[in-house]
């Protein structure tokens, strides 16, 4: 988190100033930083969940693009007033935690304000008076986005402010910023841009947000395999930011349909397999046989609200046939002879075993599960 710190204290004091401090509720400075002169305000902030570093990560490097200058920074700056918090909840932050020091999820205190940090970000929407607002999230490697399933690269959502759904003047907006945007990062994210679940929360921020009419934009980043730090996800968070900004610094995203943020695949929580071996060969004194394996990330807490992925705890769930299962990934090992004896190759064990190939050579099946992994 240091370098966090000092990354926002170089970003301060050139292009952004500070307009406000906070204090988390163990003290903790939190800062609210402000740049550019137009008449269309933006609220972004980062990390409202403590075990979410890429949303931080990514608005740094938006502000660093900001910061360094050129044509199209000059021309958000000149239309935009932004007003940015990056890293709202430093207590869970240092704890890698989802929720603050007193145990609240910030994203559902909007309503009563416990916590400082909620009551900071509300009086930093009351002093900003946003047209529009951005809210960074990182979501698990186990959310996809299309048929065969594949990772989502990134989640955005316009989200309700009503039961009913309705889309109001301000949603309506929202849906053709993330509409113009998902279009405009095609070419590193095709198909791989999803559109969250869109269940009305009131107690969370940007649900509370739209109904008061501000423009809310939440954006997630998701997982690329064999990324294990997210530096693909990180890139396309900034890119999606700088290019929202972009949108509606310009006014162009009214040039996108509602219906193209409708068309967006649905982010969906993947029931499935992160690998499944097929057809390896199994030999003990007892005979031998062909089967499948079904390997998976398991959480080793009891919290229900840490990323099984932060963990790299790959066990195996199955062995069998497993031809009607679903998978990220699927390996065909016909002809591989599983090393060693299969007794030790029971449910719930750790994926540490190895697969001998055809020509001898060992295969360590965690090295096919890093390729795998976000």
């Amino acid at each position: 988190m240091d370098s966090v710190l000092k990354e926002i204290e170089k970003l301060t004091g050139k292009v952004f100033h500070e307009v406000m401090t906070g204090q988390s509720y163990e003290g903790r400075q939190i800062h609210v930083l402000r740049c550019g002169t137009g008449r269309t305000k933006v609220l972004a902030w980062s990390q409202m969940h403590g075990n979410e570093p890429t949303s931080t990560l990514a608005l740094l490097d938006a502000m660093q693009m900001l910061s360094d200058g050129g044509r199209e920074a000059e021309e958000i700056l000149s239309a935009v007033t932004l007003t940015v918090i990056p890293l709202l909840n430093p207590d869970g932050a240092t704890r890698y935690d989802r929720r603050n020091a007193q145990g609240i999820d910030i994203n559902r205190d909007a309503q009563s304000l416990t916590s400082p940090e909620a009551r900071l970000l509300m009086s930093a929407w009351e002093g900003a008076k946003p047209d529009f607002a951005l809210n960074l999230h990182d979501q698990e490697t186990r959310f996809t986005s299309i048929n065969p399933p594949v990772q989502s690269l990134l989640a955005m959502l316009a989200p309700e402010c009503s039961h009913d759904k309705r889309i109001t003047p301000a949603r309506e907006r929202a849906m053709k910023v993330i509409a113009g945007t998902a279009s405009r990062l095609s070419d590193i994210a095709s198909g791989r841009i999803a559109k969250y679940d869109d269940v009305y929360t009131p107690t969370a921020f940007g649900d509370t947000f739209m109904q008061l009419g501000t423009s809310s934009i939440l954006i997630e980043a998701g997982s690329e395999p064999g990324d294990p730090k997210r530096n693909k996800p990180r890139a396309a968070m900034s890119k999606a930011i700088v290019t929202a900004l972009s949108l509606i610094a310009s006014g162009s995203y009214e040039n996108y349909d509602v219906q193209e943020y409708e068309n967006l695949p649905l982010n969906r929580d993947f029931d499935g397999y992160a690998l499944i071996i097929k057809g390896v060969s199994i030999t003990d004194a007892c005979g031998s046989f062909k089967t499948d394996i079904g390997i998976s990330l398991v959480k080793p807490t009891c919290n229900p609200e840490d990323f099984a992925d932060d963990f790299d705890d790959f066990r195996v769930l199955n062995i069998g046939d497993l031809s009607g299962a679903k998978a990220i990934r699927t390996v065909d090992m016909q002809g591989h002879q599983l090393c060693g004896n299969h007794r030790d190759l029971y449910i719930g064990r750790k994926a540490d075993f190895a697969i001998s190939a055809p020509d001898g050579t060992a295969i360590n099946v965690s090295s096919l599960l890093k390729s795998n992994q976000h």
